[in-house]
């Protein structure tokens, strides 16, 4: 045990070391994802969307937002919202696990999976992505103009379904990890000699079957399951990533051109 204890400080007074005597701080590279999503991709139209007030919150201020809600102009499908989270100065206030967001938005998860989407990017590459399917309580408004919980005619409340699939572009790889984020950072910060700006990237839809079942239809568009609803998604990101998405080592943001930095 206490061998262990050894090594393992000495791990970490090499790794100190070595951030402590690393050469002054570069500016940052910039994520492999555009910073602007499109208004019409094919049939689908755009609407943009501002994040809410308990999610700015957790949030440092330089941290850019870019949401989207698109809908199939012939409403043969549900809608898909795309948002985007810029990371600012501070990594560890401007982007963290997206499951912290999604709770402040008052989603309960309900199942959690890690997919490769193989092929999905321009390129041939793999998209790995993390799926949370979440319900939330259907709300209305009362008379009062107070909102409360729908009620089924069976006596249970009424939730709305929605599934979640996040990843995250860097400037070079894309993960579908917090963690996995924070070693790729750790690697380029001592291999490389920079740091990079992350997009923290969801897109979601409604599972519409869910919503059929228990016979609701507050949204138009077809009759999805989980995994159709995945399909759905898919078909939809080979329609917008070749738009947003650049080469490993070829992204493109304002806010970093000719030694900007992040906030000036």
């Amino acid at each position: 045990m206490k061998k262990r204890l050894v090594i393992l400080s000495l791990v970490v007074a090499v790794f100190a070391g070595a951030v402590v005597g690393f050469p002054d701080r570069p500016g940052m590279k910039p994520s492999r994802l555009a910073k602007s999503l499109p208004e019409r991709i094919g049939n689908w139209v755009g609407k943009p969307e501002e994040p809410g007030t308990a999610e700015k919150k957790k949030l440092a201020q330089d941290t850019e937002f870019e949401r989207m809600r698109y809908e199939d102009q012939d409403g043969m499908l549900p809608s898909i919202q795309a948002s985007i989270v810029f990371s600012g100065k501070n990594l560890s206030q401007s982007i963290h696990r997206p499951e912290v967001c999604l709770d402040a938005q008052g989603w309960q998860f309900m199942a959690q999976k890690r997919h490769v989407w193989e092929g999905l990017l321009p390129n041939g590459e793999a998209l790995p992505v993390r799926e949370i399917l979440c319900r939330r309580v259907l709300l209305r408004k009362n008379e009062e103009g107070d909102h409360e919980d729908v009620v089924l005619p069976n006596g249970e409340k009424a939730y709305i379904w929605r599934v979640f699939y996040y990843t995250f572009f860097g400037h070079e790889k894309i993960v579908s990890g917090h963690y996995e984020r924070t070693g790729e950072d750790i690697k380029d910060r001592l291999l490389k000699g920079y740091d990079q700006r992350w997009a923290y990237a969801t897109f979601s839809s409604f599972v519409t079957k869910k919503h059929r079942d228990q016979g609701l239809r507050f949204e138009p568009g077809a009759e999805l399951d989980e995994k159709q609803t995945e399909a759905h998604i898919q078909s939809f990101l080979k329609l917008l990533l070749p738009i947003v998405i650049s080469e490993p080592g070829k992204g493109y943001d304002e806010s970093l051109a000719n030694g900007k930095t992040i906030g000036s």
